[in-house]
This record gives structure tokens, C-alpha cells and sequence, in this order.
């Protein structure tokens, strides 16, 4: 991944904060503020952030709001040009000095969006597969914590298991959408700066497992602070007052242009939020004709506007409770999504070969439900979802195509929310299994004999044998070998590797395209012009 910035020029910051996590904490606030009297020259202050901070707005969810709303528009001139220029630099400063607030409060343990037991959970979540991926080697040849590439993996698989989130800047794979503009295209780079400026203060010892749940608690954070931010945006181009209240009807309205800018991608070429209440009910229009979920999210919004309004005897919500009636209509529509994806399995298993996670393209089109299936045979191909080599005519492989960036609904510039990817349960339970196993070979074959509910067949288990010799006795369950293993015990569940998705530092041990984006990411927004 390129970084956007130089991280190099946070070290100093980073080693002020470290020593003294109280006086480095007011020094990098002060920064990032500035102060009329201290601003450095060309450095604009910027009321905005003063306004965050009297609201209790931390530094990084002010700066991501600032970059998701729209910019000002300008004459075309030499200037305004010199201008937009500008504004780009100083929205890239101002985005770093914040991220390195949020971590450093974090590491410092002060931090006011969670607290220390919050960080302890996400440690011992995260234990089982930290503990079987590569790590570092210290000077002494002990292990110490985890590489860039094998962090990255395992944040991305924490996201994609927790939320069925593919988060920007940590899909091994590369990512399968382009920012539409440059603002956006800063916001989608968050994970990976978070992820830069830790790996930039522990340098070679790897990150180890504190650190971990830190970037993981820091990023739920601020992205479900952006989200109440977009929210608050859907509150105020309705006329209502940040203080104020909204009736049953205005409030459900709310809501549905919130949703409407969360499914309706192309909308985010503009800003990361709603701009205007006319463009939002635009969208609210164009989701309800083309999108088969929005039935379902309506009724959603309604029953937890319904919900908050019995308890209020003025029958007006606050904007507090429109907040957390957002916060289950996400959750809730997150159901939808995965439903939605069930029954394009079911699509897929009804057909001949479907119990083996490979139909015939022809047949699936000729479905009933083939309409659903409309990428053109390039994006298959890129996605690794085409099997050209059988003689009957190219085949789909299930796993590979449901996990393909155009089966994804909801997106914000920090994720995409996909389908949920049933081979990490398999993953997960092994990776229990071998964090205390003394024999990795007899603990594989019990947890995969028992999700399979039958012994592994035998040439199955002979080349489990054989990756655990490759390897002097070690099984490395993320690597490519144990990919192609696992899709040929559990073909409708687990993809088939792509030669491509091993092209990192770490080679076949841990996925790592060594790409920012997919092959799939040009003509994704194609598919659905």
C-alpha cells in the first residue's frame, strides 16, 4: 500500500507522546487546534475544530466530518485552483495530526470512546488467530509481535467476521472499489494510516497483540462516529435544529435518507454526506425502485420510530433517539443483507453441481433467478469466480463469486458491507484448536471431521500430511497451501486461492496482493451503470 502522506514525519510526535503520554497528549491537542496567536504561516486555523471540541467531538471523527461534507465552491480560476490544492494539503495534515491524537489516547489508556476493559476483550477475541499467523523474530531470534502483511490479514479478518465489513486499505486482496473523489479517496485510507502509524512506533519488533485491539476499538470508533455525524447531516438538511425535536413522520424521513445515501453508492461522488434534503429524497426514490431490501429497511425505520415514540408523551424524538434507532436499523439491515445473500445460495445449490460450490454459468443464468447474475464474464474472470477448464463450459464457483465485490450493499468511504463469508467459522475453530495444540496435524483432522460430520477422505488427508512435512511439522492455516486444502474439504463455503492474492513480502504464508486495488475495482462501476 502507498501511504498518502509521509508517515516518517510523525516518529517524533509519536516518541513526545510515548514519554509522556499526558504532556504529549496537550501538545499534539494544541497542534492540532492551533491557536491564533501560534499558527504557523500558510497554516489556516480552523474554527471547526474548536466547534468539535465544545460539542465533545474527538479530533478524528471532527476531521473525517470535515472531509465528508462537500467543499465550497470556487470561480474557476488560477487561484481557486492554487486553492483546491491547497485545501488538499491542509485536509491531508489535518487528518494525520488527528489520527495520531486518537491512537496516542488510546495507548495512553485515556481515551473517552472506550475504556481499558473494552481493549481486554478485543485481546483475547483476536488471540486465536494472532497467535497462528508468522511473526517477527526480535534481535535475540524470540517472537515477537506481527509484520505489516500478517496485521493487516488479521485485522481485515476480524472486520470481515464481526460485521461482514471488507474495510479499505486492509483487504489483502486489494480493494474492491475506487474513492470517487479526493476527499473520499482520504477518508478510505484511514485503516491503512492508523495501521502505518502504528507499525511506524514498534518498527521491527511487529505489532503485538495490546496494539491489535487498540487499532481495532480506534477504528470502530471513529467509523461509527462518522456515522453519527452522516446521521446528523440527514437531521440538519431537514430544517431541524441540533437541540430540537422531529415528529414520528419527519424523524422516519430521517432515517430513510440516511439509509438511502448508505445503499446508493454512486451518490458518494459528491460528498460522503447527504448534501441537500431534495438530493436525499432523490435517493430515497431511486433506492426504493432498484433495491429488493428497501421494503424491509422501511419497516425497520418505522417499527424503531414506533418504539421510540411510545416512550416520549410529546410523541417528538430527539435527535439522541433518532441516533439509536440508526444504530439498529444498521444492525438490522446488515440481517437483510446477509438474507439476501442466503438465497442466492440457495439459487446457487438447487442447481446440478451447486452442492459442490461449482454450477454451470449457462445454467445459472437460465435460472429462475439468473437476472440476479448479470457481471460480465471479464469481472468472473478477474475475480477468480470462472472456471474456463471443464469440458462441459465455464463453471461459477459459489464461494469466490458470493464474496466478489458486486454482491456488496451497504458502503461508507471506510467499508463495504459483503456477504458473510462462511468459511471463517471453519477458520475460526481451527485457529482455537492450534493456538494450545502439541500435534497441528491430529487437532486439524478433528475439527475439520467434525464440521464435515465424516472422516476426511483419503487423498484429502494425504495432502494435509504432506503440507505439514513441507513445512517441518508446522500446518500455516492462512497460507496458500491450507487455502487450496480447505476449498477442496468445503467447496460451497471456502473460495479458491488466486495465485494473485500471494504476491506480498510474506509469499504464500499469509494473503498479500501487494495491490491497492482489485482487478475487479475498474469495471465494478460498469456492472451497475
Amino acid at each position: 500500500m502507498c501511504p498518502f502522506f509521509l508517515v516518517s514525519s510523525l516518529i517524533p510526535l509519536l516518541s513526545l507522546a510515548g514519554d509522556a503520554p499526558a504532556q504529549g497528549q496537550v501538545l499534539i491537542q494544541s497542534r492540532l487546534r492551533g491557536s491564533k496567536a501560534s499558527v504557523a504561516a500558510g497554516q489556516r486555523y480552523s474554527d471547526d475544530d474548536e466547534s468539535c471540541s465544545s460539542e465533545g467531538i474527538t479530533p478524528g471523527v471532527c476531521a473525517l466530518a470535515f472531509l465528508g461534507r462537500p467543499a465550497q465552491s470556487t470561480s474557476a480560476s488560477l487561484f481557486s485552483s492554487w486553492s483546491a490544492d491547497n485545501d488538499k494539503r491542509e485536509s491531508a495534515d489535518r487528518l494525520e495530526r488527528a489520527l495520531i491524537v486518537e491512537i496516542e489516547s488510546a495507548l495512553a489508556g485515556n481515551h473517552t470512546g472506550f475504556d481499558a476493559a473494552r481493549i481486554r476483550s478485543l485481546e483475547q477475541e483476536l488471540k486465536p488467530i494472532f497467535e497462528t499467523l508468522p511473526h517477527e523474530r526480535s534481535s535475540g531470534d524470540a517472537l515477537a509481535g506481527l509484520g505489516l502483511a500478517s496485521a493487516r490479514y488479521l485485522l481485515h479478518q476480524h472486520f470481515l467476521r464481526e460485521h461482514a465489513w471488507y474495510v479499505r486499505g486492509l483487504n489483502p486482496a486489494g480493494d474492491g472499489r475506487k474513492p470517487p473523489s479526493a476527499k473520499e479517496e482520504l477518508r478510505s485510507r484511514v485503516a491503512g494510516h492508523l495501521l502505518e502509524v502504528l507499525e511506524n512506533k514498534v518498527g521491527k519488533d511487529g505489532l503485538n497483540l495490546k496494539m491489535l485491539a487498540v487499532f481495532v476499538a480506534t477504528l470502530e470508533f471513529l467509523i461509527h462516529g462518522d456515522q453519527r455525524e452522516r446521521l446528523k447531516q440527514a437531521w440538519l438538511v431537514h430544517s431541524l435544529k441540533a437541540e430540537g425535536t422531529a415528529d414520528a413522520d419527519t424523524s422516519s424521513s430521517v432515517l430513510r435518507v440516511f439509509m438511502a445515501h448508505y445503499v446508493f453508492t454512486s451518490q458518494k461522488v459528491d460528498s460522503g454526506y447527504v448534501l441537500t434534503l431534495d438530493k436525499g429524497l432523490d435517493e430515497v426514490s431511486t433506492i426504493s425502485r432498484i433495491y429488493g431490501g428497501w421494503p424491509n429497511i422501511n419497516s425497520f425505520i418505522h417499527g424503531e420510530v414506533a418504539k421510540r415514540k411510545a416512550k416520549r408523551a410529546s410523541g417528538e424524538l430527539t435527535f439522541e433517539d433518532v441516533s439509536e434507532a440508526a444504530d439498529q436499523v444498521l444492525l438490522n439491515f446488515q440481517e437483510v443483507s446477509g438474507a439476501m445473500c442466503r438465497d442466492m445460495e440457495k439459487t446457487f445449490t438447487a442447481l446440478h453441481g451447486g452442492m459442490n460450490g461449482s454450477v454451470r454459468h449457462a445454467d445459472l443464468i437460465n435460472s429462475e433467478l439468473g437476472s440476479l447474475f448479470r457481471e460480465p464474464k471479464e469481472y468472473l474472470v478477474s475475480l477468480g469466480a470462472l472456471d474456463e477448464t471443464l469440458p462441459d463450459g465455464p463453471h461459477l464457483l459459489m464461494p469466490n463469486y458470493m464474496l466478489g465485490p458486486s454482491n456488496c450493499d451497504g458502503t461508507t468511504s471506510f467499508y463495504d458491507l459483503c456477504c458473510p463469508n462462511d468459511c471463517e467459522a471453519h477458520k475460526m475453530q481451527l485457529e482455537r484448536a492450534l493456538m494450545e495444540a502439541g500435534n497441528p496435524l491430529e487437532s486439524v483432522k478433528t475439527v475439520v471431521q467434525q464440521r464435515l460430520a465424516s472422516t476426511i477422505p483419503d487423498d484429502l488427508l494425504k495432502h494435509l500430511h504432506s503440507l505439514v512435512q513441507a513445512n517441518q511439522g508446522q500446518l500455516l492455516i492462512h497460507g496458500r497451501g491450507f487455502a487450496e486444502w480447505l476449498h477442496k474439504v468445503f467447496p460451497r463455503e471456502c473460495p479458491k486461492p488466486r495465485e494473485a492474492d500471494f504476491k506480498g513480502m510474506a509469499g504464500d504464508t499469509v494473503p498479500d496482493a501487494n495491490t491497492d486495488f482489485q482487478a475487479t475495482a475498474t469495471s465494478l462501476s460498469s456492472i451497475f451503470s
